[in-house]
């Protein structure tokens, strides 16, 4: 309980400086900004202290005492009935742009519809006993819950790698280090995922909206913008339709088989993958990543137009936070920036004016410098610097098979079906802003920063997402000049159907896989909690790779070497296959050859359970094992120590 008190205390905070910020908007508007605030000084606010004083208590109560700091600074500058008036929900002569009824009927609902996903996939109770999971987290969730529990159990900051034990953390880990925060101060593991993701999601469909708003000037447009982009899917449903004649079977196995949806579909080409079922439940740091990415674009094109100095700051300050948290949604803001600055510049047609100009963007762009800086030296550039898994050239992305027009088309359905025509009447502002878009396109279809070539749809995911407005915006405008021809409601409901059918077989899809996959079984479950109590923080543990691993992921400690899934895509390749060969030889040799390994590694526990015993890559040596000293043993889990 105290845990979840922290983080609705930093979210209060948020919500203060946000109504001194935005006084003349409506509650919708000041709430969405306060969350985003509240979130943002909890997961780079705490960065300082824990550097200082560890990732503890302490650094906790020095964030909380500090950010209520320029509270008591507001107040001493504009009184206490300003302070209390900023905070009233209804205020007269607010400028509204959500309003009750998209709120509650747009906004709610698929907030509902994510939050449901999120509690059948996240460490639900499995019928039987133990933790179970959906279809979509079965494989990224576990690398997740080690980080959340890893930071918040030793403390240690810059956090250590969990998976690998030796290496610094460098994968974005700040939203799961949000969580750590709640799981330190007495959360549940599940509830310390699972309320600061309700939140952020939510906070996440309201920004796409009021960045919708921002770019289209139009409520139906930007609620046309929300269906459309998270219920989106591209045109996968057709195959399903087309094999359903042959076999009545095709269709169920959406709903039955392991990634079979008309968003999964590799043997057609289909790799556009459904926003909530594939990006925001199973990718805590691109749901993150969007999240931030919402109010940066919506402050840059704000800036840009009213020339705010204001803006210009707290878009640094927002900016310079993104890189840890998600660093394909930094760098999209990044190419997004860089050509609305010129193209911008050219407007400022007075000297003065393009001075005033100049200046805003070197204290935005030095705010950032300040910011991001340190994490991207100390993370990012020490992960990809000198590895040839990052930034290699190729082109076409992930398409190997089709054409290079009907591979978007496809797959990106009504954004690419009314692209040309959407592009064309956009206003200029608009077409600004796409030409940053196109920039990113350019780069994600020729460069891949990443060892996994899907994982630029996280670029692409930006342009997609802009183009959807520009596009909803062009159907608004289309719908209002078919005033009074017959039939055009029968079209729009064809349009809407079209561009969310696959989105929408996706979601039911993987609400049906809710908890049906087991993850971690009872005795796992009271392994993890032998190990969190009576095993040292800092401990290292031989165990199998295999990705559903209880050490990491449900105590927190170190492994000798994880799942390719995780160590491999992170761009250690070589130390993977390496460590992998060597796990092989400890768990196989003779007694002395596996205590002269763990002596050699410090490794200090030895671990074997059904995944080391079923394991298709080794055969465990047990008349070597059982030399060992064991210290705790629950059914088929064992733990031994080495002595």
């Amino acid at each position: 309980m105290l845990g979840i008190i922290v983080y609705l205390y930093f979210l209060f905070i948020g919500y203060v400086y946000s109504c001194h910020v935005f006084n003349n908007k409506d509650i919708y508007f000041r709430s969405w900004m306060g969350g985003v605030f509240g979130n943002v000084i909890l997961m780079m606010g705490i960065v300082v202290p824990s550097v200082l004083c560890g990732f503890t208590y302490l650094s906790h109560i020095i964030l909380i005492a500090l950010s209520v700091l320029p509270v008591g600074y507001i107040i001493k500058k504009n009184g206490i009935d300003y302070f209390k008036k900023s905070l009233m929900i209804t205020r007269k002569n607010e400028e509204s742009v959500m309003g009750n009824k998209i709120f509650l009927c747009l906004v709610l609902p698929i907030t509902i519809i994510v939050a449901v996903l999120l509690t059948n996939h996240v460490l639900a109770p499995y019928e039987g006993g133990g933790y179970g999971c959906g279809q979509c987290t079965f494989g990224d969730l576990q690398m997740h819950l080690g980080f959340v529990t890893s930071i918040a159990e030793q403390g240690k900051f810059p956090p250590n790698y969990v998976f690998l034990d030796g290496y610094t953390m460098n994968y974005p880990f700040f939203v799961d280090m949000l969580s750590s925060s709640l799981y330190l101060f007495g959360t549940s593991l599940r509830w310390a995922v699972l309320i600061p993701s309700y939140i952020i999601s939510m906070l996440l469909i309201m920004g796409f909206y009021f960045l919708s708003h921002k770019v289209t000037g139009n409520k139906a447009a930007s609620v046309l913008a929300v269906v459309f982009f998270f219920f989106c899917g591209g045109f996968g449903f057709a195959y399903f339709m087309e094999g359903a004649k042959a076999d009545h079977t095709a269709f169920t196995k959406i709903f039955t088989e392991y990634y079979q949806t008309p968003t999964n579909l590799n043997d057609h080409n289909i790799r556009w993958s459904n926003t909530i079922c594939d990006m925001i439940i199973p990718q805590r740091t691109t749901m993150a990543g969007w999240f931030m990415l919402m109010p940066t674009l919506w402050l840059l094109i704000d800036a840009v137009k009213t020339k705010s100095r204001t803006r210009y700051i707290i878009l640094g300050l927002l900016a310079g936070s993104m890189p840890m948290i998600h660093t394909h949604s930094f760098l999209a803001l990044g190419m997004i920036s860089a050509v609305m600055f010129f193209a911008y510049i050219i407007e400022e047609k007075k000297p003065e004016d393009k001075k005033t100009y100049l200046i805003n963007w070197v204290i935005f762009g030095g705010i950032v410098a300040i910011m991001a800086a340190p994490q991207l030296l100390y993370w990012t550039f020490r992960q990809t610097g000198g590895n040839d898994s990052f930034l290699k050239y190729q082109f076409n992305w992930v398409n190997h098979n089709d054409p290079y027009l009907w591979f978007y088309l496809k797959n990106w359905g009504i954004a690419a079906l009314f692209a040309v025509p959407a592009v064309l009447k956009a206003g200029k502002d608009n077409k600004k802003l796409l030409c940053g878009c196109a920039f990113i396109f350019i780069i994600a279809e020729i460069i891949l920063f990443q060892p996994n070539e899907y994982d630029n749809n996280k670029l692409f995911y930006v342009v997609y997402m802009i183009l959807l407005m520009v596009v909803s915006d062009w159907l608004v405008f289309i719908w209002n000049k078919l005033k009074g021809v017959p039939g055009r409601a029968y079209l729009a409901v064809i349009v809407i159907i079209a561009g969310t059918l696959s989105g929408a077989l996706t979601i039911g899809r993987e609400y049906h896989s809710g908890n049906m996959y087991q993850t971690f079984t009872e005795d796992k479950i009271d392994m993890a909690e032998y190990i969190k109590e009576n095993t040292p923080k800092d401990a290292v543990f031989l165990t199998s790779s295999y990705h559903l691993n209880p050490v990491p992921s449900l105590a927190g400690r170190n492994i000798y070497v994880g799942s390719s899934l995780y160590v491999y895509f992170h761009g250690l390749g070589d130390e993977y296959y390496n460590r992998t060969n060597a796990l092989k030889q400890a768990y196989g040799g003779s007694y002395d050859d596996l205590i002269k390994f763990c002596k050699e590694n410090n490794i200090s526990y030895v671990y074997v359970g059904s995944n080391e015993r079923n394991s298709k890559d080794y055969t465990v040596n047990e008349n070597a094992i059982a030399r060992l000293e064991k210290v705790y043993s629950v059914g088929t889990e064992a733990l031994y120590k080495v002595n």
